[in-house]
């Protein structure tokens, strides 16, 4: 009995996926109680792109190692970005700013991770066409 007759999903539809995800999942950090299916949204969502790679074909698997980089990188930056913006939010009468980052970083991590994985995709499938 073959159990495997599923719909395959492509490497180009799980990173267009994750871009919304990521949107919807920042949009989410803003309406109360629901944090938890911004998280749970985007795990599914990176699961999926990062362990569906052996139903890629070759070449997406190639784009999705390569983009790794540059989104963690990019990642980087953001986090940085938003220690930059939490701590002379401390010293200012702004402490809003502070506080929501501080409340609701893990869905705003995992939103970013999955716009910037995305991005990275779309710009690595974009510029590798046919010769």
């Amino acid at each position: 009995m073959n159990t495997k007759n599923g719909t395959m999903i492509s490497y180009r539809l799980m990173i267009i996926l994750a871009l919304i995800v990521g949107i919807v999942g920042i949009a989410f950090q803003f309406v109360p109680d629901s944090e938890l299916l911004s998280f749970m949204l985007t795990i599914a969502v990176l699961g999926g792109l990062i362990g569906g790679s052996n139903s890629y074909a070759e070449q997406d698997r190639q784009q999705l190692e390569r983009s790794y980089k540059k989104a963690f990188g990019w990642l980087l930056l953001v986090i940085m970005a938003a220690y930059a913006v939490i701590e002379p939010s401390r010293w200012l009468v702004v402490m809003e700013a502070a506080a929501f980052l501080n409340q609701h970083w893990p869905g705003l991590m995992l939103s970013v991770m999955c716009i910037v994985m995305g991005i990275a995709g779309l710009q690595k499938a974009g510029t590798t066409g046919p010769d």
